[in-house]
């Protein structure tokens, strides 16, 4: 259903990657920018699950279990994005800061 839903165009993703930071020149206080940190979860997030869906078609007869390895790099990409996240909200661009 997700997928008929991206190829019809019902779900956007024109905007994926864009994040708000804050920025004193924007009439609201903040900008969009593409975020690194959305990307690089994005992609650890796709091949972890292409890692998963392998290990399933590989043998389907048993649930597979997570390596801990993969569980850390998930959990890794998501400290980094949310670090870039709170960094970007309550300080802006770190050559803002330079100023």
């Amino acid at each position: 259903m997700v997928l008929w839903k991206l190829l019809t165009g019902e779900i956007n993703l024109d905007q994926l990657f864009d994040g708000d930071i804050r920025d004193p020149d924007s009439s609201d206080g903040y900008s969009s920018y593409v975020s690194a940190g959305r990307v690089q979860s994005f992609l650890i997030t796709i091949l972890a699950g292409m890692y998963y869906l392998l290990q399933v078609i590989n043998d389907s007869s048993v649930f597979p279990t997570v390596p801990r390895g993969l569980i850390g790099i998930v959990a890794g990409s998501q400290a980094l994005y949310l670090g870039g996240k709170a960094q970007a909200m309550l300080l802006g661009r770190l050559r803002d800061l330079l100023k």
